[in-house]
């Protein structure tokens, strides 16, 4: 949160019901919904700070999706945390997931840019 509060300049805001996470690029304000688990919490933040970051526009463009994405998954996934966790559950996405604090999606994704970049 404080990352956000550096790139926005603003707190981050929570609110009940709605979307897991929101970027509003008028008010340059991270909203994140509130009573999510951690690692729903945490990859959201990422998510969105990525957007914040990018100067994303309101919406969901695919690109500017994959990219927030990306950087969430880099961001809060480390190669050697990742080695650790597929050590001890091999490639059980969800407990990784849960060894790593981070939502399913993100392991994916993270596995998907190691696999693109010739690294799997």
């Amino acid at each position: 949160m404080t990352l956000v509060l550096a790139v926005t300049g603003r707190p981050v805001r929570w609110y009940l019901g709605g979307p897991k996470g929101e970027w509003d690029p008028v008010r340059r304000r991270v909203g994140v919904r509130h009573g999510m688990s951690d690692a729903q919490t945490r990859s959201t933040l990422a998510h969105e700070l990525a957007h914040a970051l990018h100067g994303d526009a309101a919406g969901h463009d695919s690109r500017a999706e994959h990219r927030a994405d990306l950087f969430a998954a880099r961001l809060l996934i480390s190669p050697g945390a990742f080695a650790g966790a597929e050590a001890l559950y091999g490639t059980d996405t969800d407990r990784i997931a849960e060894e790593l604090c981070v939502t399913c999606h993100l392991v994916d994704v993270w596995r998907a840019a190691v696999r693109d970049a010739g690294h799997a």
